[in-house]
């Protein structure tokens, strides 16, 4: 079964920062914001870049499942620069497609984002979109040949232009053999389209919801992750709310599993969502149970906290078959 990714293209730039640093700026720490060229040339006046990678969300997903050993592809839109050629270059190398034509409308500066990683692993996102805004520009021509049975989408999308309705016509085609997943990403990302957000899952079209705990809470204005699961369970068929170290809650009408995090010394928790999706999608393309497939999640998590960069070092297919999945 093949698996596409929706979602922004963006390069990230890994530092390392005290919270004061943050701070300062005015910037919450664990949160992503959206920035400006002068505000992420700031940071990197005062810090020095550890790592320059590929990035963006629903492409960490899509390596992630590439690695798994599914089939994987990606729509986004890159700039026309060094940083674009390297982002194609990244993707072919991981085994995913790039499904789009390379370069948008808005061709120019590839997406960035400044990643500052304060101790414990925390990680900050400072993200200028570029090029990457194009995306919802390209969506229904990325998808009009696709055979992928299940598309996941990226909450990160819904701040590019025209994206609500992109969105929304996708969900309307209502297509019995596609599924559509989607990612909160960010409780900031649901504080701004909350009600885009609410509107996408009113309509219908979305089967999988991804998020975190304080996601969950912030979409639904509930207290704990079970009970944002009791309401979540009622507008998608079903679901996870990942936990950090406590692991992850596998939701649907019929079932409420907590499956638990796998040991892993936290380096930088970037990505983490990101890989813990790509487990989870790849689980239900193999037709493994819920809790089989939260799982695989938290395996393919585990690994990517465990050093710089949002996207796998080792071949998550083998990570995976030794711990007997």
């Amino acid at each position: 079964m093949a698996i596409v990714g929706v979602g922004h293209a963006i390069v990230d730039l890994f530092v390392e920062a005290e919270e004061d640093f943050l701070v300062t700026l005015g910037i919450e720490v664990g949160t992503m914001v959206l920035a400006d060229t002068e505000t992420t040339r700031e940071v990197l006046d005062h810090l020095s870049v550890i790592k320059a990678i590929s990035g963006g969300s629903a492409a960490n997903t899509m390596v992630g499942v590439s690695s798994l050993g599914a089939e994987a592809s990606f729509i986004g839109t890159v700039g026309d620069d060094a940083f674009g050629e390297m982002y194609v270059a990244d993707l072919a190398a991981a085994g995913v497609d790039f499904a789009t034509s390379q370069h948008g409308p808005m061709a120019g500066q590839t997406g960035h984002s400044v990643v500052v990683v304060t101790p414990g692993g925390q990680r900050t996102m400072l993200t200028h979109l570029g090029a990457s805004a194009a995306v919802a520009s390209v969506i229904d021509s990325g998808l009009e040949d696709s055979m992928a049975e299940i598309v996941y989408l990226e909450g990160y999308v819904l701040d590019s232009p025209g994206a609500s309705p992109a969105l929304m016509r996708l969900l309307a085609k209502q297509d019995p053999a596609r599924r559509i997943a989607f990612s909160l990403s960010d409780r900031n990302v649901v504080e701004r389209r909350r009600t885009e957000i609410w509107e996408m899952l009113k309509q219908g079209g979305i089967s999988i919801l991804l998020c975190n705990e304080s996601e969950a809470c912030e979409l639904t204005g509930a207290k704990t992750a079970e009970d944002a699961a009791e309401l979540l369970s009622g507008v998608v068929a079903e679901g996870a709310i990942t936990l950090g170290s406590k692991g992850a809650l596998i939701f649907s009408a019929e079932v409420r599993e907590l499956v638990p995090a796998f040991a892993s010394v936290v380096t930088d928790t970037t990505g983490a969502g990101d890989l813990f999706a790509a487990g989870y999608l790849v689980g239900i393309s193999r037709g493994l149970q819920p809790y089989q497939r939260g799982l695989l999640g938290c395996i393919c998590a585990a690994e990517v906290i465990s050093h710089f960069g949002a996207r796998p070092e080792v071949t998550l297919a083998e990570l995976v078959k030794v711990n007997g999945l």
